[in-house]
């Protein structure tokens, strides 16, 4: 037994500790409660928010170009060129005549001995819009020098330099960066000694250099509508269709097909109908009952959950047509089922089905709709509700904090009134005591 100095008689400790566990067993119960009430509606809300998230992303894949608007290029081999169409891409036959390759410029000097100097004074070279200065002195007036200058000077930009060493010597050779005719070099010799004019180049007057190949565009028709272009990739020759060009061939006409492609399609449809699906199963997981256990889910009976189902189940009840067009079937429980082969059927039958449920004006714009009503990050329902989840925990917490101090009064109280009758009953047992022995003491003396 604990008790309070050498002769008390009450086991303080036992009966503070007893009854400062009595007076905190109901509040603390209520808060933990509330704790655990809380607890499972933030892993619901952040279940839902998973779920919805998902499937705001498998709606966006439905219209983007990688969904239902993906188109593929087909090109006949060694047709000359190559192909790639983007996303909501015209379909359509094109007939492509490639008549010449865009070209970049060339120009290469005299011969002359790998230790040769060849002068000094500043190189202006004139590479399409840009303009580069190099300054030739006696410590880089060899082809080596000069070279390193022009690259230094031009920065991977117009154009570069490079030595070529054939059996009559070594040349300098300059290579225009960017194709066409637009890219054309020119070189310009100024001051110093005036060797560098041997390696100028002026394609209307005098040139030290020769041209070795000359700038020249690209040249292609579409049924028979000529564009020429500096690359011989052509990004607008035809609407989000990219046109590489790999071999000239005056005469020679060739097809290209752009077409639905239809994998891209049928795999952003499953992942929409599985998204689909696993947020509707996710609003029943959030919101069931288990009559077996009596135990309801965190969000049984929400006005939230029972809004955003009675919506869902709306929408896709006014598409049910378009839906079974293209092979999705909604089940009794909700729930969408895709046969792929019945898809590719609708779709090659009926395009227009697609564009009517997946693009923004559809099926697809609504449930994104209800979707953004849910996880916008600044005005959904859920960023509303975890918001005041985190209030009501952040008031638990100070609820708890709160009974941990009222206890702690409640214990240094119940220990000094506990302490106090501790002494008192010691006292008071002490003078029983004395009394006691007083009686006895006169009693014998009596006898």
């Amino acid at each position: 037994m604990t008790t309070i100095g050498n002769v008390g008689k009450l086991d303080v400790m036992t009966m503070v500790a007893q009854l400062v566990a009595a007076e905190r067993a109901q509040p603390e119960a209520r808060i933990a409660r509330s704790e655990r009430e809380v607890s499972a509606q933030i892993s619901a809300i952040g279940t839902l928010r998973s779920a919805f998230s998902a499937l705001g992303k498998a709606l966006e894949g439905l219209d983007s170009g990688e969904g239902l608007s993906a188109r593929k290029a087909h090109v006949p081999e060694d047709a000359g060129f190559s192909a790639s169409a983007r996303g909501g891409a015209a379909s359509g036959r094109y007939q492509v005549e490639v008549l010449a390759l865009a070209s970049a410029h060339k120009l290469g000097s005299a011969a002359y001995a790998s230790d040769a100097t060849i002068g000094t004074g500043t190189l202006t070279i004139t590479a399409g819009d840009a303009t580069i200065e190099v300054v030739v002195g006696e410590d880089n007036n060899t082809l080596a020098g000069i070279r390193d200058a022009i690259n230094a000077a031009a920065g991977g930009k117009g154009v570069s330099a490079s030595i070529v060493t054939g059996d009559g010597g070594a040349h300098l050779v300059l290579n225009a960066l960017d194709t066409g005719s637009a890219g054309a070099l020119r070189v310009a010799a100024s001051g110093g000694d005036g060797g560098l004019s041997a390696l100028a180049f002026d394609p209307d007057g005098p040139s030290g250099l020769a041209e070795l190949a000359a700038a020249s565009d690209a040249r292609v028709r579409v049924d028979g509508i000529e564009r020429s272009s500096p690359s011989n990739t052509i990004d607008d020759l035809v609407d989000k269709v990219s046109i590489t060009l790999t071999k000239a061939e005056p005469g020679t006409v060739r097809e290209l097909r752009i077409e639905a492609d239809a994998s891209a399609q049928r795999g952003a449809a499953k992942a929409f109908v599985s998204a689909y699906n696993a947020a509707l199963g996710a609003l029943g997981q959030v919101s069931s009952y288990n009559t077996s256990t009596k135990s309801a889910a965190a969000l049984n009976g929400d006005a939230m959950v029972r809004g955003t189902t009675r919506d869902l189940r709306n929408i896709l009840s006014e598409s049910v047509i378009d839906l079974k067009a293209l092979g999705i079937t909604i089940a009794k429980d909700g729930t969408l089922t895709l046969d792929e082969a019945a898809f590719d059927k609708g779709l090659a039958d009926d395009p227009g089905a697609a564009a009517r449920l997946f693009s923004g004006d559809g099926m697809a714009g609504r449930l994104q709709g209800v979707v953004d009503r849910l996880v916008d990050p600044d005005d959904g329902l859920l960023a509303g509700r975890s918001a005041n989840l985190d209030a009501r925990n952040k008031a638990l917490a100070s609820q708890r904090s709160a009974l941990d101090f009222r206890m702690s009064q409640a214990e240094a109280r119940y220990r000094a009134q506990f302490t106090a009758l501790d002494v008192l009953l010691t006292s008071l047992q002490t003078s029983s005591d004395f009394l006691s022995q007083q009686i006895a003491a006169r009693n014998n003396k009596t006898t």
